[in-house]
Order: structure tokens, then sequence, then C-alpha cells
């Protein structure tokens, strides 16, 4: 297991466009590490400088301790899967696995148990002597993997290895790509725009926007915690619910509706226009309508099986959705009383995103001030 290590990187192709722009983060062996972000962010070119298959403008890269700016892939020690999986029509499956050890100088035997072993790990022992074009999808992506399991590298890049499977084969090789990655306790670099891959496989994630760092952390905690409004409108299913307010008497002035409290923090009332933010699972249906903190017209219903998705207006450009468990009979047109507890909001500066107040937040804050 390695330690990588990026300080200050950069990425330009000219001297006025950055493609990623000071990025400073350490993963640890044997960690799980998820680079996640929508298409262009600066994903697949850090991984790729990682690999050594681009070069780095600014900025150093440790892997194991050892600076590898100048190093060639060949001599850092990794392996690599790649979005097209990239297997040689011609060459069996077999030979597939084997084909980056004939220049490591191992003896045939060592290959043929190296291939039988991971081969078995992904169950493709009957596939060995078939060709690429005679397998399914998901069967070509484990052979792409088995093929950086035979290296024995203690590094893996992978670079949206199931884009291109169908969601129920998603689900399952995600499984399966976490399982071994914890048999054989390799440092993984994974590179993902599907914010459930990144929250059901990651260690810790890096979220990255137009090259640069927006948050690092655990799943949960930059879901439980976001830093901004990119970060929580980017992770969840379906997202935090966002819109502009002004902060009034004990409520949030909308467009279209106004939230009411029995008791705002005081906190809250840093600012009198900020961004609101609220989890979908965080609006429930309100006892009564004296209870309510808003009354919302449903535009849109979606019954999942398992839960109910409801959609309505806070703004003229902003829709809002709740989302309950189970399966509610609700229809377009009715109006309903929700409520929101103060605890579940987040507060974000308008301007530039950032938040402002949560009371977790603040509840850290002062469990630090008691210890400090």
């Amino acid at each position: 297991m390695k330690k990588v290590e990026l300080i200050n990187v950069s990425k330009s192709y000219d001297k006025k466009t950055k493609v990623i722009e000071d990025i400073s983060v350490t993963i640890e062996p044997g960690e799980f590490f998820v680079l996640v972000g929508p298409s262009g962010c600066g994903k697949s070119t850090m991984l790729r400088m990682i690999a050594g298959l681009e070069e780095i403008t600014g900025g150093t890269l440790l892997i194991g301790g050892q600076q590898a700016n100048d190093l060639l892939p060949s001599q850092r020690n990794l392996s690599m899967v790649f979005q097209n999986y990239a297997l040689y029509p011609h060459l069996t499956v077999e030979q597939n696995i084997t084909f980056g050890l004939h220049t490591k100088k191992i003896s045939k035997q060592e290959m043929k148990k190296r291939c039988d072993e991971a081969a078995e790990m992904l169950g493709l022992t009957e596939y060995l002597k078939r060709k690429p074009r005679q397998l399914s999808g998901g069967q070509r992506q484990r052979v792409a993997l088995a093929r950086a399991i035979v290296t024995h590298s203690p590094i893996c890049l992978m670079d949206e290895p199931l884009s291109n499977l169908d969601a129920k084969l998603r689900a399952k090789m995600r499984s399966e790509i976490r399982q071994i990655q914890r048999k054989l306790g390799i440092t993984m670099i994974y590179v993902t725009h599907d914010q459930t891959e990144a929250m059901t496989m990651a260690d810790r994630m890096m979220i990255l926007n137009n090259g640069h760092i927006q948050q690092v952390g655990k799943p949960l905690d930059i879901y439980n915690e976001p830093a901004n409004t990119f970060v929580a409108s980017f992770i969840g299913s379906p997202p935090m619910n966002l819109a502009d307010a002004r902060i009034q008497d004990q409520s949030f002035i909308f467009e279209k509706n106004t939230v009411k409290f029995e008791q705002l923090p005081t906190a809250m009332a840093v600012k009198q226009h900020v961004t609101v933010g609220i989890r979908p699972e965080h609006i429930q249906l309100a006892a009564s309508s004296e209870e309510a903190s808003f009354v919302a017209e449903i535009e849109n219903v979606e019954i999942l099986g398992t839960e109910t998705l409801l959609t309505f207006s806070m703004g003229d450009h902003m829709q809002w959705t709740a989302k309950w468990n189970g399966q509610w009979n609700i229809a377009v047109g009715d109006k309903i009383p929700m409520t929101i507890q103060p605890e579940h909001v987040f507060i974000f500066d308008s301007e530039s995103g950032n938040v402002l107040y949560h009371e977790t937040s603040l509840k850290n804050e002062m469990a630090m001030e008691v210890f400090s």
C-alpha cells in the first residue's frame, strides 16, 4: 500500500486556461478515494496526471513519498482501469488479463497463477478462452478489472469504469469492486460523475467543480454538512432544496411562500438576504394547518414504491421536492400543510454560496470552544 500526495498541483494547456488549480490532498494507503464532480470539472485530468498520462504544469506529486512528476507511467507502480475497457479484440480473455505482465519479466507459471486467481475472484474462469466480442458489457468490465489486479500494483486508478453499464449491473459492480479493494488492501482512486457511486463506495471523497476543490471528507460528513450550495445541490438524491429568501419575524420570505417557525434561532439571522437549504426528507406533513411551517400546492407527484416525491414551487423559477416514506395518495393541485424543524435548515451566503449556519455546525463550534 502506498500514499499518494498532491501538493498545490495545477494543470493548464495554455497561459489563460487552467483545468486544475492549486489542488492539495493526501490519499492514505489502502483508502478508497473517490473524485466526483460534473463533466468537465477536471477529475479525469487529475487521475491522468497521477497515472503519468498528462504532464503536471505546477506543484508536486508524491507516490509512496517519492516525487513522481517526471516518472514514466511504467515507473509509478500502479494500474489503471479505463472507461471504455480498452481490451484487445484479437486476444482471448486470458491473454488480455496477462497482457501487461509480459514486460515485468514474470514467469509463465506465475502469470497463469495470477490470472486464475483474478478470474476466480471475478467469476471469469469459464470465459478465459473467449474473445471480448463474445462477452457482455459487465463481463468485459470484469476483464479490465482483472487485468489491473494481476499486476499486484499497490495503487489502482479507475476512470468512470461503470458508466457504460445498465443501472442494475452498475449496482452489482459497485459492490464487487468495493469488496475486491478491501480484500486486496490496495489504494484505489476512483473517478465518477455519479454521486450515488461516490456515496456508496468511498472511504473519503473529493468534490470538484471547475478545477477547484469544493469539499473533501467522508460521504456522510459531506452529506450532513455541505460546505457550500454547489456541494449541497450535487450530493443527495433528490438534491438539497435551495432558494433565495429574506429573514423577517421568525420567517423565511420566498417569492411564492413564507416558511414560519415558532422559534427561529438568533444565529440564523446573520444576514437579511440569504439562500435557504433543506433536504427533501426533512420536509414533513404537518399535523394541521395551524402547526404547519407553510402550505404547498403540489405540482408533481412521483410514487416510487417505497417513497413518494412531491414537487412544489417556492419561487417563479425554483421548485422544491419533499420525500416521504411509503405511498401517498396525493394529487397535483392539492394544498398540503408541511412542516420543517429549524435544526434541519441550512443558511448559505447568497453571493459566495458558502454555508453560514446549520445547527449541527453551531453545536460543533460550541463543543470545540468548551474543550479548547
